[in-house]
């Protein structure tokens, strides 16, 4: 079944044969972002450590990491064609930094904190791996606002997933909010994130 997408240089009916390498990568690699985020507990705490989804919710994120990296440097490369010049390459350098950074936390937080709990987890983090791994999921924080702003200036994807990813990375940098409600604004902003990176990755089809 085909869907319609109006595009100069496509025809009017995309079917999922017509979909590329880097749509089925940034796609595929946000809404697995997205699902993985959704999984996760509000909190890190020892009970969420047994909890169900704790190990899945992880190892989703981290299968999502490399579809993701790829993905949106097809991304970077349609961007910097539809004249965002330097922006989508460092939006993409950013990213990269970033995703690649999360990589050694998620499998941590997947098979090393429900051997050691809670209280051994904060002084690991409180190590020189927690302070570079913050250090670095604050590059992909960062990438959001500069790849909405490389999509705005190429007039690139929807507009709405341009803001969306302005508004995640602001609600990440002011998700520091104890409990439960940190926990709430944090897979919300996640989650919205792999959406509409997904959208651009749909984009991308209709190149």
């Amino acid at each position: 079944m085909g869907v319609i997408a109006s595009s100069a240089r496509r025809p009017a009916t995309v079917s999922v044969r017509d979909l590329d390498g880097a749509t089925w990568a940034l796609g595929g690699g946000g809404l697995l972002f997205s699902v993985g985020n959704l999984l996760h507990p509000l909190e890190h705490v020892d009970a969420a450590y047994v909890a169900p989804t704790w190990t899945a919710a992880h190892l989703i994120i981290f299968a999502s990491l490399p579809l993701l990296t790829l993905g949106l440097a097809s991304l970077g490369r349609v961007l910097r064609r539809h004249g965002a010049g330097q922006l989508a390459q460092v939006a993409v350098w950013l990213a990269t930094i970033g995703l690649i950074g999360m990589a050694p936390g998620l499998l941590a937080e997947a098979f090393l904190a429900p051997q050691i709990g809670q209280a051994a987890m904060e002084q690991f983090d409180a190590t020189g791996f927690g302070v570079v791994g913050g250090l670095l999921s604050l590059a992909w924080v960062a990438s959001s606002v500069v790849l909405a702003a490389a999509c705005q200036r190429g007039r690139f994807g929807p507009v709405w997933s341009r803001a969306t990813l302005v508004v995640c990375s602001a609600a990440l940098v002011f998700a520091a909010v104890p409990g439960a409600v940190g926990g709430v604004i944090v897979i919300v902003a996640t989650a919205a994130y792999g959406v509409a990176v997904a959208a651009l990755g749909w984009a991308l089809a209709r190149q």
